[in-house]
Parts: structure tokens; sequence; C-alpha cells
């Protein structure tokens, strides 16, 4: 395997911002996802979600997506493992899991995504983080938890565990492994041809669900919440989100990728000033500094060379 070229300053920095963008509509998605919790059942939610995001992706990308056809049939059984751990294993298990969950609950299972990419890219690739970045791995969980639990360690007392977190947990595990594999991703795939063929197979694997539900006769009405909470799931935390990660992640490395998932409550906060006039208390800004000092060492301690992409 060849080292891979370290990338320039001005690749770098839109590889951050994109990663910045994603964790920005992530931070709504958690919060859209306890809305629809009441209203629209998980596996429904979850196939029409992708359905859309897929007519998203061919909208843009089905001639060259055509043009790729045998590639992405040559590529298929390891296009379905994409589809499965980077679709359907986090979609499914995380809209379930908001049904029984509770948001603090949910944002602390959140925190644990970046330790569960450096946990399976380490038993997968066998890359290691620097000493800086455990460190910072380490402050980013740490400033979280200072904004979930208020900087009062004695609401942990109250925290209890049911069948829901460990639905989440088992959705960030799977983000977490297709994080981890994106390095093999073929490359002579393109990169939106990649996101229909992995997008349809995972809607293939959901459709059993969905029709699950609709034998149940689980159906939801279409009033305009509704509507508008599977709008923003399928634009903003689906189909750009996708494309900024699968574009980011290569360039960085899934390690600096992972410290994306301790910006969402920073950026939840923000959106709680913004839209709701809820006020900063000092909590945020000690949890917020200390999660921004987190993010920087794993930046600055980011492995140079071949150390984060061992494609060859």
């Amino acid at each position: 395997m060849r080292p891979q070229a370290e990338p320039g300053r001005g690749r770098l920095l839109l590889a951050f911002a994109l990663l910045l963008f994603s964790a920005l509509s992530w931070a709504g998605s958690s919060v859209a996802g306890r809305a629809a919790s009441s209203n629209i059942p998980p596996f429904s939610l979850s196939w029409i979600r992708w359905a859309c995001v897929l007519l998203c992706f061919l909208a843009i990308g089905w001639r060259e997506t055509w043009q790729q056809r045998r590639l992405i049939a040559r590529h298929l059984p390891i296009l379905a493992v994409f589809g499965l751990f980077g679709v359907v294993g986090f979609t499914v298990p995380y809209y379930v899991g908001l049904q029984f969950t509770v948001a603090v609950n949910a944002t602390l299972m959140n925190a644990s995504g970046t330790i569960w990419i450096v946990v399976v890219t380490f038993l997968m690739t066998g890359d290691l983080v620097t000493r800086r970045q455990a460190i910072g791995v380490l402050l980013g969980l740490a400033g979280t938890l200072v904004i979930v639990l208020r900087a009062d360690i004695s609401r942990l007392a109250g925290f209890t565990f049911n069948i829901g977190d460990i639905l989440v947990l088992v959705a960030f595990f799977s983000w977490a492994v297709y994080t981890a594999i994106l390095r093999w991703k073929p490359r002579e795939i393109g990169e939106i041809p990649f996101l229909v063929a992995i997008t349809a197979m995972a809607v293939l694997m959901m459709l059993p669900l969905y029709v699950a539900d609709l034998w149940r006769g689980m159906a939801f009405a279409p009033t305009p919440d509704n509507i508008g909470i599977i709008a923003y799931s399928v634009i903003f935390p689906s189909f750009l989100s996708y494309i900024c990660w699968n574009r980011a992640v290569p360039v960085v490395g899934p390690h600096v990728s992972g410290m994306a998932q301790y910006m969402i409550p920073v950026f939840g906060v923000g959106l709680s000033v913004l839209i709701l006039g809820e006020s900063v208390e000092p909590f945020h800004l000690w949890g917020i500094a200390t999660i921004f000092t987190g993010v920087w060492l794993v930046t600055a301690g980011r492995r140079t060379g071949g150390g984060n992409d061992s494609r060859t």
C-alpha cells in the first residue's frame, strides 16, 4: 500500500467546513426524530426518508450512475455492506430508540459516537490515535457532559438505561463501522453513483419493515408538521450531510471526522438561543470551550502521510 499524499490546506479547510455543516444538520435531526416519535412510525419514517433521498441523488446523478452501472454491479456486495451500516444500521435503530429514550439520554449516547469511531477504526484497520488525539477525544466527551448535565454531576443519579438507549448505541456503532470502512469505497465509482447505489440497497432492505407498518395499519397523518419533519430529515441530515461526510472523511480521516459528533451539542445550544430565545449559561461556555479545545487537539494531532487513508 502506498502512502496517501497529504492534502493541501485549502482541501483540509473545506473538509472541516463540510464536517461542521454535517454536525449542524444532525443537531436538528435528534429534535426532528423526537418530534416524529409520537406521530410517524419509525419504520415508515426510515423508509420514506431514504426513498426520497434516493430520488434526490438520482435527480443530480442518474446519468453518471447509469454510465457506471457495470462497475456498480461488480461491487454490489461491498456496496450492500455500506448501505447496511451507513443507512439501515444507523437510521432504523436510531428512530426506534428515540421512541423509548429521552433527549438527555440521546445526547449522551450521541457523545459516544466519537469513541465508537476511534475503537472501531482501530479494530478494523489498526489505526491508532496519538496521545494528543486521545486527550482531545476525552476533552470533547467531558465538554459534552458539562452541557448535557448542566455542570451538575448529580443529574447522573437520575440516569436510567433502557432499550431505547441500547438501540441508539447500536445506531452509533453502525455509523462508526461505516465511517471506518469508507477508506475501502471502490475508487473507480463516482461519489454520487456510490451514494445512489448504497441508498438504493438500503431502501430495498428497509422495504419489508415499511410493509410491516402498513400491514399493521400504522399510518400517519400528512399534516404540515409531519411533512416538515420528513422534508428536513431528507434534505439536511441525509441528502446534504451524506455528501459532505463522504467527501470529508477520506481527507481528514475517521478520527478527526468523529470529532464532529462533539459539535452537535454546541450547535444545539446555538440553535436554542437563536430559535427558542434561550439564554447562554456559564456551563454552556465552559462546555463549548472544552469541546473546542478537544477538537483542536485532535485536529492538530492528525497523523500525516498514509495514516488516514490506506487505499492503494
